[in-house]
């Protein structure tokens, strides 16, 4: 299996595994220093050291949970991974189509760069990967009846 910079590839009993890391977007990120930025200096200007404290805890945890979240490809199953811990399954035999997104909704990515992706009758995840042709590539060389509708007109 080929596989480009930027991902990790796993071997295990049989079934290759490629991790997509989350693109981690700037419309994101600024708001959030910006927000998390005064809020910090707030606490100085009131010389709370329990208010910084807590402040940069918060900003910490989140971002960690930016640069936490990754999708797994493995022969069978997409998983969707946030926070280290919190993992969603996806059979890929399930997945329907992708379809391009800037959706703003809450969804395990750091990016409004994103891919739904749409599988049984009627759900979807919303996803950031990194690299979003390597992605779709990997998922419709194991499903090519995956369709995928790009705004661009790309497929």
């Amino acid at each position: 299996m080929e596989v480009e910079k930027g991902h990790s590839v796993k071997q295990e009993a049989s079934t290759n595994s490629v991790v997509y890391p989350s693109k981690v977007g700037l419309e994101l990120l600024i708001p959030f220093f910006l927000i998390f930025g005064i809020a910090i200096v707030l606490s100085f200007e009131k010389s709370s050291l329990i208010g910084f404290i807590v402040q940069f805890g918060i900003m910490f945890a989140f971002m960690a949970l930016f640069f936490s979240i990754s999708y797994e490809v493995t022969d069978d199953v997409l998983t969707v991974t946030t926070f280290f811990f919190i993992k969603k399954s996806i059979l890929i035999k399930d997945i329907t189509r992708i379809v391009e997104s800037n959706n703003p909704l809450s969804s395990p990515a750091a990016s409004l760069d994103r891919l739904e992706v749409y599988y049984g009758k009627y759900s979807s995840t919303v996803i950031s990967p990194k690299d979003k042709a390597g992605f779709i590539k990997h998922l419709k060389s194991l499903k090519p009846e995956i369709t995928v509708k790009m705004k661009k007109g790309q497929e």
